[in-house]
């Protein structure tokens, strides 16, 4: 595995040629512009690929023996797997996980570059369940090191049908690395977190036991099937369509289905609206 620190912006550790350069400045001013729209995850891994091959990515934050969150999640004209990748990572094998162990002793603002091959991991679970199971031959990372001791990481993959990573490849992730993590931090604030701590958007005001949004939900729609009531349960909470397909380990298009019909069967077309019955339904129900 090799890893480096991304130099400052405007003094890359390696001077690359101007075409690197141009390309990489090119996907960012895409990159930039599609911060804080719903499609932000497909749109800017489609303008990473316009000069740098990736068959699928992943944001999350891990801090050692805590549950690892996920915020968004995506793959590039193949089969998004990348859901069910994160649940078997979230159900244990993030306990055994080395393969950050490098950002110790980096400062605060180092973002630092990780390449890594499937050999490299040396958890065979790991390694059989993730990478051989999805095939997956490489991850490229950036990843920073946080004050509370977490590590947001980007991390774009190639699969086993795709070339592996040449220098150059290198070279222009590096010139991406910075732009990119802040556009993914900026979407990730923009959004409420995936693991539905945040509370949910200002507007709806809903601060209920999940009990109570499960009974909301059965009384408006006694017939929703089980995995409508989950997506429904979730937006409740604050949770993005990116950290539901990521908490399910379903794609953020089967999220978008669930959700349309369930709010069909709630005859309802919004958010907003399901916060409203959440509340009617508080406002009317007996107190206990």
């Amino acid at each position: 595995m090799n890893v480096w620190t991304v130099a400052e912006a405007g003094s890359p550790s390696d001077i690359a040629s101007d075409t690197v350069s141009d390309i990489a400045l090119y996907s960012l001013s895409k990159i930039i512009s599609h911060i804080g729209a719903q499609d932000f995850t497909s749109s800017v891994l489609r303008e990473i690929n316009r000069g740098l091959a990736a068959g699928s990515w992943s944001v999350y934050r891990t801090c050692g023996r805590r549950v690892p969150v996920c915020y968004l999640s995506n793959s590039y004209k193949r089969r998004d797997t990348t859901g069910s990748c994160f649940l078997a990572y979230r159900d244990g094998l993030y306990r055994e996980d080395r393969t950050f162990d490098a950002l110790e002793g980096s400062k605060g603002k180092d973002i630092r570059i990780l390449h890594l091959t499937a050999a490299d991991v040396r958890n065979p679970e790991h390694r059989r369940i993730i990478y051989e199971h999805h095939r997956l031959r490489e991850r490229l990372s950036a990843a920073r090191l946080a004050a509370d001791g977490s590590i947001l990481s980007v991390n774009l993959y190639r699969h086993d049908d795709q070339p592996a990573y040449r220098e150059r490849d290198l070279q222009l992730f590096e010139h991406l690395a910075r732009g990119l993590f802040a556009s993914v931090e900026r979407q990730i604030a923009l959004q409420p977190i995936a693991d539905g701590s945040t509370a949910a958007p200002a507007t709806a005001g809903v601060e209920l036991p999940e009990d109570a949004h499960r009974e909301a939900l059965r009384h408006f729609a006694p017939d929703m099937p089980p995995r409508e009531v989950e997506v429904s349960l979730r937006l409740l909470r604050g949770m993005s369509h990116d950290g539901i397909a990521c908490d399910l380990g379903i794609g953020a298009t089967t999220v978008k289905t669930y959700r349309n019909r369930a709010f069909a069967r709630l005859g309802i077309h919004h958010n907003n609206e399901l916060f409203a019955l959440a509340l009617k339904h508080r406002d009317v129900s007996p107190r206990r």
